[in-house]
């Protein structure tokens, strides 16, 4: 079995990406929701970090099966060790607001603030995650059966 984490700021495709390997009939799971995180609140600043004891189990019960996993947690290198790939998506920031600005399924990204803030991760969290990433995939001309494409390559 092989597990493979998918990381990137919103609007990259990671959820879409996510939801056709899913269809395909891989094992997905989306670790922005549900209880796979939690949120940290310092002052004004939040954090977003992964249940340690809920990825332990994750990873452990991943059994036989190929399983991929997304998310984009403070934390999240802590975690890289479990995974055999760690894959980075990524787009241009035109391309990350108007993927934002059509999607109905989350609205996150929508009001001012949000945008700040993804603008603000992707001029100080992007490089982060390059450098710490095994693959990184550019999106921004892909269609979501193509990024799924690269991804079950990886298997």
């Amino acid at each position: 079995m092989t597990i493979i984490y998918i990381t990137g700021l919103s609007g990259v495709g990671t959820t879409s990406a996510l939801d056709e390997l899913n269809y395909r009939g891989y094992r997905t799971i989306d670790t922005d929701y549900g209880d796979y995180v939690e949120e940290v609140v310092t002052g004004t600043a939040k954090a977003h970090f992964l249940n340690e004891n809920k990825m332990k189990q994750l990873v452990e019960s991943s059994g036989e099966e190929h399983l991929f996993i997304s998310g984009c947690c403070d934390n999240q290198g802590k975690f890289y060790k479990d995974f055999d790939v760690v894959v980075l998506l990524k787009a241009d920031l035109s391309t990350m607001f108007e993927r934002i600005e059509a999607r109905t399924t989350n609205q996150y990204g929508k009001t001012p603030e949000q945008r700040q803030e993804i603008l603000e991760n992707h001029s100080a969290v992007l490089p982060l995650l390059e450098k710490s990433s095994d693959v990184i995939i550019d999106t921004t001309n892909l269609s979501i059966p193509e990024v799924a494409n690269q991804l079950e390559a990886l298997l």
